[in-house]
């Protein structure tokens, strides 16, 4: 092709299709694989955290509330919106002011 010698990029520095398909379905396995209401233990090893700093990010930032109303159970999917929201200076914002005090 015309565009790979112009651009200087060689067949073997393609990624296959057939290779991006497969971690973008494995990707979505994954995700299905999540339990439908996760627990604080799911989450802490879902962001590889301990429990201070799980505790933190739900009470300091505008983590999804609690699966009605049961302490500590969160509705999986409203835990990846928050995912793909990704606002955390909120909860850099809050930190500062704890740790000033």
């Amino acid at each position: 092709m015309v565009l790979h010698k112009e651009m200087n990029i060689g067949k073997d520095d393609l990624i296959p299709v057939q290779e991006v398909l497969k971690e973008f379905k494995d990707e979505l396995l994954s995700i299905e694989r999540l339990p439908y209401v996760l627990t604080n233990n799911d989450l802490k090893n879902m962001f590889q955290v301990s429990d201070s700093t799980l505790n933190r990010l739900i009470k300091l930032t505008d983590f999804p509330p609690c699966w009605y109303g049961v302490r500590g159970h969160y509705l999986r999917d409203d835990v990846l919106a928050w995912l793909e929201r990704r606002n955390y200076e909120a909860f850099i914002e809050e930190m500062k002011l704890l740790r000033s005090v």
